[in-house]
């Protein structure tokens, strides 16, 4: 029997890249000064634990985003989605179409993004990707600009599923080990377009996924 919920994270599984670093990548390069208040935090960055990445993370976007208005942010975020959600080497147009078949089916198809929502929303309406829910990141209106007011990742992603989804019954697909907390809730759990670390990861948590059919290695291949 089907799950009757089908979870998809959006960066990394519907798109093969991240939809706000590409929106974050364009504000920064309209803006020599806001490139040059991101460098410091960017340059550090790979070499930081996972907090402090995402502490400088945020930093990068308050300079991306610094002086925004409200207005003008959904104005940039519906351009960069519909962009992003037109250019066929950002969509995985399997995935598109397997997520069509089973909102046809009469499936509840669930998009759970730590992108924001009007980003997300423009990009997956572009691209043609049928949801019954969208669950993503919100901005609000802070003193110097736009800022992230609801970041649903990791835990939070999981508990904004719950607050309308019967998590426990759903079958999850993910890219990102981020998603660990969301996948411990779930009935089960698919990896697409997920690195070798990232499957390890939920491997050492006890969680049991499954492959793709391309991905599954084939007789004399490495494991």
């Amino acid at each position: 029997m089907s799950p009757p919920v089908v979870i998809y994270d959006m960066d990394g599984v519907i798109t093969r890249r991240d939809s706000f670093t590409a929106l974050v990548v364009e504000r920064l390069r309209r803006s020599p000064l806001r490139l040059i208040r991101a460098l410091p935090p960017a340059a550090v960055m790979p070499l930081l634990p996972p907090d402090a990445r995402a502490a400088a993370s945020r930093a990068i976007t308050r300079s991306a985003l610094r002086g925004v208005t409200f207005d003008e942010y959904e104005r940039i975020a519906r351009r960069v989605g519909a962009r992003i959600g037109g250019d066929p080497a950002w969509i995985r147009a399997e995935i598109v179409a397997r997520i069509r078949a089973e909102h046809a089916a009469g499936r509840r198809v669930v998009i759970a993004t730590a992108s924001e929502r009007t980003l997300a929303a423009a990009l997956l309406e572009r691209a043609g990707v049928p949801r019954s829910r969208l669950s993503a990141s919100l901005l609000v209106p802070g003193p110097h600009g736009v800022e992230i007011g609801d970041h649903r990742i990791g835990e939070r992603k999981a508990e904004a599923i719950c607050e309308s989804e019967p998590i426990h019954l759903a079958h999850f697909v993910t890219d990102s080990a981020t998603d660990l907390p969301t996948a411990r809730r779930v009935a089960s759990v698919e990896l697409i377009g997920a690195g070798p670390r990232t499957r390890a990861r939920f491997r050492a948590e006890g969680i049991e996924v499954r492959a793709r059919a391309e991905e599954v290695p084939g007789p004399g291949s490495s494991p």
